[in-house]
């Protein structure tokens, strides 16, 4: 029986329903050959903080609406966006159960300085992935044998399939109400290890 190929669309600290979708016998990979479309949001991290939304973008070189494979796609430095992003996360989450845990290893990740924006998000979801305990591989179309994606097997994933979000207790919710689907960030600091379980808890529409 031929295995079952998905082609993932890598965001930057992806949203809940992205993992929630993930499946142990299912064997995932990227391709960064396709165009970058900004609709996409493969750059933006979606939070919640004291005074609302909080979403984190990665600045790109050329800005979001250049036409190129995702493959060319570099991040900009031009701007302090990793200690932004880190203080507005801190900032957020500091008082959540599981921040402390998650905060020495998740900090590293805010110093590297990656070139392209899909090893960024590689390993942001690798990250993810570990904090998960979840065994799944997600490699570049260029490292599988073409012969093993029969065209009638390979199937696009993003995240925008609908679903029912179980609540659960986040860190605003006293003054926002539950928000669902955000980066799998919140899911991590407010659930800690039982963050795989409500991943397979959510229900499908």
């Amino acid at each position: 029986m031929n295995k079952l190929y998905k082609n993932v669309d890598l965001q930057y600290f992806g949203e809940i329903n992205f993992f929630s979708n993930l499946n142990d016998n299912t064997n995932y990979y990227f391709s960064s050959s396709i165009r970058y479309q900004k609709s996409l949001h493969l750059n933006r991290a979606r939070l919640i903080g004291s005074n609302g939304p909080l979403l984190l973008t990665v600045p790109l070189i050329g800005g979001r609406d250049k036409k190129q494979v995702l493959r060319d796609v570099q991040i900009s430095y031009s701007e302090p966006w990793q200690r932004i992003h880190w203080r507005g996360i801190e900032s957020s989450y500091k008082k959540s159960p599981w921040f402390e845990d998650y905060a020495p290893g998740l900090e590293q990740l805010f110093q590297l300085k990656e070139k392209f924006l899909l090893d960024l998000n590689l390993k942001t979801t690798q990250w993810a992935l570990e904090r998960l305990k979840l065994k799944i591989d997600i490699m570049a179309e260029t490292d599988i044998q073409q012969s093993d994606i029969p065209a009638a097997e390979i199937q696009q994933f993003t995240s925008s399939t609908e679903s029912h979000f179980p609540v659960y207790q986040q860190v605003f919710a006293d003054r926002f109400g539950f928000v669902p689907n955000l980066s799998i960030l919140d899911l991590l600091f407010c659930k800690g290890p039982q963050s795989a379980g409500y991943l397979h808890s959510i229900q499908l529409l």
